[in-house]
């Protein structure tokens, strides 16, 4: 045993001997030394002491974490799908975004060659997604340039860097179909609220919904014209940088109903020197994707598939959004789901006859994302006060559920000044979110966890 071991071991029998009160100076002590401690700690190691912190100052039980499951679950065994997330297990980005990634591209290729024809419109495969992760923590652009190197093998029209709604429609115009993928590796740059980028947000929200006639006159000055369109988006931001750059209307009239967000705080995955992935697998990707660029037909339902659609749409549709937030997105789910559906179907098996294993494997990785929306939601809706609570949580939450009075104050010093600071603290304490911690050594806040 190491000398830093036999002090890590001494510190856990300490901890054993005591039966200390919250407030006893020894526990910011006890905190102290595991902060400073010479080495990373595994998480073996940091369950069981948080385990003994708690016996040892009788702080109440940690809040059981509510269990999604890992998202490779939803990973189709085999197919094209299957091979990108095979490709891509020596990346650090989470599967989820390397698997949405993925379908967005696929979409994308797809262009309006496939639909599904709903009676007074048709569903298209084109996605707009959305990944949202703190900066630097979850690789964001290592994901999409993997899928974007894909999409530009196969030519598909991919169109990036900072541009104006203008620019845009010139991209899609003089195009047999008005058809590409949408590139933003920082949504709030691109979607700002520049004079230049006025009409971006109602522009999308239009061309996102495939017309197959479009017309600039309401949205731009002068006269252009867009045919057979089919605009895939593929987006990246933090969930500040989304808050508080974007434009007020990003946030009404059905642009954000139409995003697929995908939202992570952190990977499961690390690699100090990741390996690529191997050549002949990537070109195995492109043939097959170029194969399914050929596809073309109308998407149907088999028998036991529409039975079980037709079922879950008439209970979807009878279950109430009691949270205006999610009344736009909610409507839209059923669409969402019959596009991400047939995606899985033609990367699997190049069908275009939706199986009921199908629709189920869409809706599982829907709800699987959605379990995280509500702090997209939630933040997005508030008011500038209420933006600040959030902003005051998500600093707590970064730094385990504890911050001192000192470090949660510099951390958000340019954004409120010290009587909305401390304005946000009464309230968030009045609510019963969080606790003030005040002892002879110690001013602190505390995110409550609440049993379930």
């Amino acid at each position: 045993m190491d000398e830093l071991q036999r002090q890590l071991e001494s510190f856990k029998q300490l901890l054993r001997s005591f039966n200390q009160p919250p407030t006893s100076p020894l526990l910011k002590e006890a905190r102290e030394f595991i902060e400073k401690f010479p080495r990373p700690l595994s998480e073996e190691e940091n369950r069981e002491i948080r385990v003994l912190l708690r016996k040892a100052f009788n702080l109440p039980d940690e809040a059981p974490k509510k269990r999604i499951g890992a998202f490779e679950e939803h990973i189709p065994k085999s197919g094209w799908l299957r091979d990108y997330y095979s490709y891509t297990l020596n990346s650090e980005p989470p599967a989820v975004f390397h698997f949405m990634s993925s379908l967005t591209i696929l979409g994308a290729v797809l262009e309006r060659n496939v639909f599904f024809d709903k009676g007074f419109y048709k569903v298209y495969p084109n996605i707009a997604t959305v990944l949202i992760a703190p900066t630097g923590r979850c690789r964001k652009t290592s994901a999409t340039n993997v899928s974007l190197k894909l999409a530009r093998a196969v030519k598909v029209n991919v169109l990036s860097e900072r541009i104006t709604p203008e620019a845009l429609v010139q991209g899609l115009g003089g195009r047999e179909t008005a058809t590409g993928l949408l590139y933003a590796p920082e949504l709030a740059v691109f979607l700002g609220k520049q004079k230049y980028l006025i009409g971006m947000v109602p522009l999308l929200t239009s061309l996102f919904d495939c017309p197959d006639t479009w017309s600039s006159s309401t949205i731009m000055h002068g006269s252009l014209s867009l045919a057979n369109v089919a605009l895939s988006f593929l987006g990246a931001s933090t969930l500040e940088w989304f808050i508080e750059a974007l434009p007020s209307e990003a946030f009404s009239g059905g642009f954000m109903a139409r995003l697929l967000f995908v939202v992570q705080e952190d990977t499961d995955r690390e690699f100090a020197i990741p390996e690529p992935g191997k050549g002949h697998e990537w070109e195995k990707l492109r043939e097959q994707l170029a194969e399914m660029k050929g596809i073309k037909g109308e998407v149907i339902l088999a028998p036991e598939a529409r039975a079980w659609y037709t079922h879950w749409y008439s209970k979807h549709h009878r279950t109430p959004t009691f949270d205006p937030k999610f009344a736009g997105y909610h409507e839209r789910k059923p669409d969402h789901l019959l596009r991400v559906a047939f995606l899985l179907r033609i990367a699997e098996a190049r069908s275009l006859t939706i199986l009921s294993h199908d629709l189920e494997r869409a809706l599982g990785i829907l709800d699987w994302m959605e379990a995280l929306l509500p702090s997209v939601f939630e933040t997005v809706a508030t008011t500038p006060v209420g933006a600040m609570h959030q902003r005051i949580l998500q600093h707590l939450k970064q730094a385990g559920g504890r911050m001192t009075h000192s470090q949660l104050l510099r951390k958000n010093q340019h954004a409120m000044n010290a009587r909305q600071f401390r304005e946000a603290i009464e309230t968030l304490k009045d609510s019963e979110t969080i606790e003030e911690i005040r002892t002879a050594t110690e001013h602190a806040y505390e995110i409550i966890r609440r049993k379930k």
